[in-house]
């Protein structure tokens, strides 16, 4: 594979798993405030917030392996 064409396949690749760790965040924000109004049965609460954790836990990750591929794409420029 020619160094462009990686070089442009990791920059999507970058993009893509940035987008996704964004999503991920805009989700847990959006379920987080979900758990401040008072119609949620507090057992319920428990679960949910859990869930807000695998899902920051999940953007961390995508977030992490975008920088890998800027680092990549970085070193090879260099």
């Amino acid at each position: 594979m020619p160094v462009e064409r990686q070089k442009q396949n990791w920059k999507e690749k970058a993009d893509d798993y940035k987008m996704f760790a964004g999503v991920l965040l805009a989700l847990s924000v959006f379920l987080y405030i979900g758990t401040l109004l008072p119609t949620i049965a507090p057992e319920k609460k428990v679960y949910l917030l859990g869930l807000i954790v695998i899902l920051l836990i999940g953007s961390f990750s995508f977030f992490q392996r975008a920088m890998q591929y800027i680092r990549l794409l970085r070193e090879t420029d260099e």
